[in-house]
């Protein structure tokens, strides 16, 4: 099924999506994260969550880093 998007309908979710708050952030980062986890590459999980490869690359970097230090 393929949904109808005004070019309003676009302009408004892209806003949402580029939201700056830690909540907004911080759902977004788990999201990745979680794509991750289930084996989908960076370029894929970026292509999906409209994010730029960086980002999810530095947050899975982010994440590693704290999960080492969890352990030691």
């Amino acid at each position: 099924m393929m949904l109808d998007l005004s070019d309003e309908d676009r302009a408004s979710l892209r806003n949402a999506l580029d939201a700056r708050s830690p909540e907004v952030v911080q759902a977004r980062m788990a999201n990745a994260l979680l794509l991750l986890a289930e084996g989908l590459s960076i370029e894929d999980v970026a292509g999906l969550l409209y994010l730029p490869e960086e980002t999810v690359a530095d947050w899975s970097k982010l994440f590693a880093r704290r999960s080492q230090r969890k352990v030691a």
